[in-house]
């Protein structure tokens, strides 16, 4: 009996100090996606500002099809990464095949009365990035305008003048919380230093002027975004600077990732918020239907 329970009693330390490692007291968490200085109650309030982009049926239950995030930039327009919205062939997705979830901090949780599903109405990626595969940036125009009367929904600041080195940034979403680990349930946010462009350029092979550089390098903590956080914002008084576009720091100290700089392109999202980019919608599609034909021929001949 004793042996019993010493059995018992040896599985149950192992379980503490395996949960012990994975959170640290007083609200602080240890590992990525997470600073030092975690707020849960800034997390929350943050959270209104960032959207959930998933495909539009779940596999098994809610929020298990969440792959990028966003912002929302107007109550009809969200910005993400054009990573988020096309094929491994450069081709656009339907837009009914997208799903755009806004008012809760949990993936995994419906809120009634806060969480909204909302269709796309119409998708737009410069043209650039179908061509050149630059400018990795998007716009998601939704189905019906977001409530800007509720306390869970927020609109986002355009910048007015572009990002300074040096500075900290918060990147907020739901993306894997380490290298080869799990989504976030709950929106987690890292806060990462923007890095001199002579630094980008010295440790990253393609770095182009519609790009920014930020991560905290040669720290204790992998502060970088992961699979599943492309698409979200990197902000600063409730100010989008950057896409999450390229996450080259994910599972190390030392790398920084790559951010699709917005105010870069500031001038196109506001021709498509306005309305006089009707036809990035298309252009871009018939592009890459054109080249994807042309590859299928050429394999035929």
């Amino acid at each position: 009996m004793h042996r019993k329970y010493s059995k018992l009693l040896h599985l149950l330390l192992i379980w503490h100090l395996a949960l012990s490692d994975e959170l640290a007291t007083d609200g602080k968490r240890t590992k990525r996606l997470a600073t030092p200085s975690y707020s849960l109650h800034v997390t929350q309030t943050m959270a209104k500002y960032v959207v959930s982009i998933r495909s539009r049926t779940p596999r098994k239950y809610f929020g298990d099809n969440h792959f990028c995030g966003g912002s929302i930039i107007s109550p009809q327009y969200v910005l993400t990464a054009a990573a988020c919205v096309m094929d491994h062939r450069k081709i656009i997705y339907r837009s009914r095949v997208l799903l755009v979830v806004a008012g809760t901090p949990n993936r995994l949780k419906v809120v009634e009365g806060q969480t909204i599903n909302m269709p796309v109405e119409r998708i737009y990626v410069p043209a650039n990035y179908t061509i050149h595969n630059t400018n990795n940036i998007a716009i998601l125009r939704l189905h019906f305008e977001l409530p800007t009367d509720k306390p869970h929904i927020g609109i986002i600041n355009l910048p007015k003048g572009p990002p300074t080195v040096g500075l900290m940034y918060m990147v907020l979403g739901w993306g894997r919380v380490y290298l080869g680990g799990a989504l976030a349930s709950l929106i987690l946010y890292i806060e990462i230093k923007l890095q001199d462009r002579e630094l980008c350029h010295a440790m990253i092979e393609t770095f182009l002027p519609e790009m920014l550089c930020a991560g905290n390098m040669n720290t204790s903590l992998d502060e970088n975004p992961c699979s599943g956080d492309t698409g979200d914002p990197m902000l600063r008084n409730l100010t989008i600077y950057g896409v999450v576009s390229y996450r080259l720091g994910c599972g190390n100290t030392y790398m920084p990732s790559v951010y699709t700089d917005v105010w870069y392109h500031i001038d196109w999202i506001k021709d498509v918020i306005n309305g006089s980019q009707q036809l990035y919608l298309f252009v871009p599609h018939l592009i890459g239907l054109l080249l994807n034909m042309f590859i299928v021929q050429l394999e035929r001949v």
